[in-house]
């Protein structure tokens, strides 16, 4: 049996090739709820905070009939896929029996913290390989279709988050391979879609500085602090401001794409 599980855009299950089709919005939180529990224990009242932002009094009940509904059509798809979803007896709750391969974010995340390591170990090219990789497995939003008032919202919102930074991981290793002009709409767009993230401006000011437009850089500088100052009230974190002080300065070691420090890690990375 060859089971696929997509949650990096609509929720989609293929079962040999042919789609499983969940009618029920409900139906589709629960098992995307189940998905991302990873096959850990899943009680009634995690469900419930996961879907509902104040569970209803009817939830428990409502749940266990979304649940049954779901095991019957899983059965329905594949005799032996109803054996995926398991009752957890004494303990209480349910869990999803599912392998890595099988759902789309767990291979994104491989890939992306993959290609994350290539890029700290200054793997250019296989960055952005890995980096594309994992970038092509999404389709939209994550879980775009699913009505998720609770945590589930916040899962998902969390992926999204996760692909914002695969994308500027890839935008370091494209500039540490040598790309420039080509990077400008890319960066421009990103800054567009999220004007209160440093990395993304930080990326536009470097590619327009090596791609022979100082006075550009400096101008996308002044984009970013106004987009600052206006939203939050505050100037652009510490390694703007030092960009936009090598930028003067024409200081070009500072400037070039090997200097860049990936944020998130207690290691700091030339890149």
């Amino acid at each position: 049996m060859e089971l696929r599980f997509a949650l990096l855009g609509a929720l989609e299950t293929t079962v040999d090739g042919s789609d499983l089709i969940l009618a029920s919005a409900m139906m589709r939180g629960v098992l995307a709820v189940l998905l991302l529990a990873g096959g850990q224990r899943v009680t009634i009242d995690r469900l419930g905070q996961a879907l509902w932002s104040t569970p209803p009094k009817s939830a428990a009940s409502n749940l266990r009939s979304y649940l049954a509904r779901l095991r019957v059509t899983l059965r329905n798809a594949h005799p032996d896929l109803a054996t995926r979803l398991v009752t957890m007896g004494h303990e209480g709750g349910y869990r999803l029996i599912l392998n890595s391969h099988e759902l789309d974010s767990r291979l994104f995340a491989d890939l992306a913290r993959r290609g994350r390591d290539h890029l700290l170990n200054r793997d250019y090219a296989l960055a952005e390989i890995t980096l594309r990789e994992a970038l092509a497995l999404w389709r939209g939003s994550a879980g775009q279709d699913l009505a998720a008032a609770g945590t589930l919202g916040q899962q998902l919102t969390h992926l999204n988050e996760q692909r914002v930074v695969a994308i500027e991981d890839l935008v370091d290793a494209r500039l540490a391979l040598g790309a420039t002009t080509d990077l400008l709409t890319d960066t421009r767009a990103l800054v567009l879609e999220h004007p209160l993230r440093d990395r993304p401006w930080e990326q536009l000011m470097r590619a327009l500085y090596l791609a022979g437009d100082p006075a550009g850089a400096l101008d996308a500088y002044q984009q970013a602090r106004r987009s600052f100052n206006d939203a939050l009230g505050m100037e652009p974190a510490n390694r703007l401001q030092k960009l936009q002080t090598a930028i003067l300065r024409r200081d070009e070691h500072a400037i070039e794409p090997t200097a860049m420090t990936l944020p998130g890690r207690t290691r700091t990375c030339d890149i």
